[in-house]
């Protein structure tokens, strides 16, 4: 009667009382002990709304340092991933079939398939045309922005990453002028155009920010002056 009735929560199910003997893993993952000197992955907690196989990387790049061998090394790696859980994704390996998982790469396969739409698509090189330099930024903020979509492309090709940034400059910016005058082959000597705008644009702002000081001819002409009106003074 009560699951009848609009906006009741559903009665809490009693657990049975062999509950705790339910695992995903099968019998021999679940009787090995973690290595005591085994810290925790710092790493940010999975909750099933990131990209999946980020995470996955990410963990295994932090269990690179476990010094387990052999078949601890399999089972370190299956117990200490639900540790990088949270939420929805930590009920997910919960209900995961009672020794279900036997090794790593069948958790890691099972993973990525339940949570494969939280990942995003990989762009490819004809993205960057989309960045463009905006009205007010300067070139190492454009220059960051462009290397950290460019990191994420997919088939990455070096003519189109050169072109695109070419592109995404201001038009009248000195930068896009060389470029433009002196074409790039390889994007790395486009960073070292780009460097040297960078230190130009820097070193710019800071003479902009410093107190004025009187020009050459400004500075000539109150030495002028100043003759001028000792010599004045000495004739009368």
């Amino acid at each position: 009667m009560l699951s009848r009735v609009p906006g009741m929560l559903p009665p809490l199910e009693k657990a049975a009382p062999d509950s705790y003997a339910n695992l995903p893993f099968v019998h021999a993952i679940s009787i090995v002990a973690m290595p005591k000197g085994l810290n925790n992955p710092n790493m940010t907690l999975f909750d099933g709304t990131t990209n999946p196989f980020d995470h996955v990387c990410q963990y295994k790049q932090k269990m690179m340092i476990v010094t387990a061998i052999g078949h601890v090394k399999e089972a370190c790696m299956c117990k200490g991933f639900r540790i990088t859980l949270s939420g929805p994704a930590l009920r997910w390996l919960v209900s995961l079939p009672n020794r279900s998982i036997s090794t790593f790469a069948d958790l890691v396969i099972a993973f990525t398939q339940q949570f494969a739409s939280c990942r995003k698509p990989q762009n490819h090189t004809g993205y960057l045309y989309r960045i463009v330099q905006g009205a007010n930024e300067t070139i190492v903020e454009f220059n960051t922005r462009f290397n950290n979509e460019k990191v994420a492309v997919r088939e990455y090709d070096v003519s189109t990453a050169v072109e695109a940034f070419r592109r995404g400059l201001h038009h009248e910016s000195d930068l896009y002028k060389q470029v433009t005058m002196h074409p790039c082959h390889s994007f790395e000597v486009v960073q070292e155009k780009s460097t040297a705008a960078i230190r130009l644009e820097e070193d710019m702002l800071v003479r902009a920010s410093l107190p004025s000081t009187p020009s050459i001819s400004s500075t000539s002409a109150i030495e002028k002056s100043s003759r001028k009106q000792s010599v004045g003074k000495k004739e009368e």
